[in-house]
């Protein structure tokens, strides 16, 4: 289910984003770089300051401040709107009925199409928490469940390399320590 979180000016979130029966349609490099492209894009045009993100083969989790005047909810609707137009456009052009088909059936009543099954934002409401999240994104890759990568710091859709070995990411994010010794 996704919900709305009521927006609190100055808080951190953790998104946290699962395709329509967790199907792994990012293990294509095209619909995976949608999903880069519009964090990107929010992160440019300052809607948001990215601070930590993974992208899995079926879902994504990142942790975000919203920029004022834009709030989660509206990043959360920006994000889910272009990524679902464009990989819907993407799943047309590729002519990949299966997954057409899937999206169709997910469908919500007067819709025609269901990319997103669930979106949910967290507060981060302490330092602990904050450490949580960032590990729990950074060791997404290596857990037995979704093993996709034998080191946190080599998955490519990741911000493990920018923490942990000081490398740059495949996109760009802002250092949440930097963040935090500023406040």
């Amino acid at each position: 289910m996704t919900f709305r979180p009521i927006h609190l000016h100055g808080s951190l979130y953790f998104v946290t984003g699962t395709i329509v029966n967790w199907e792994p349609i990012f293990l294509d490099n095209s619909l995976a770089t949608v999903i880069l492209e519009s964090l990107t894009w929010h992160r440019a045009n300052k809607r948001m300051k990215l601070f930590a993100f993974v992208l899995m083969s079926s879902h994504i989790h990142w942790i975000s401040l919203p920029i004022e005047p834009f709030t989660i909810n509206n990043n959360i609707q920006s994000f889910t709107s272009y990524t679902a137009h464009e990989i819907l456009s993407k799943t047309r052009s590729n002519n990949n009925t299966r997954l057409m088909e899937l999206f169709k059936e997910e469908a919500k009543t007067g819709k025609h199409h269901r990319i997103w099954w669930n979106f949910q934002a967290k507060y981060i409401l302490n330092y602990r928490f904050l450490q949580q999240k960032l590990e729990y994104i950074h060791n997404n890759p290596t857990k037995k469940s979704w093993f996709e990568s034998d080191t946190r710091s080599d998955y490519l859709y990741s911000s493990a390399s920018f923490y942990d070995v000081g490398r740059e990411t495949i996109i760009q994010v802002d250092d949440i320590f930097e963040y935090l010794d500023d406040m």
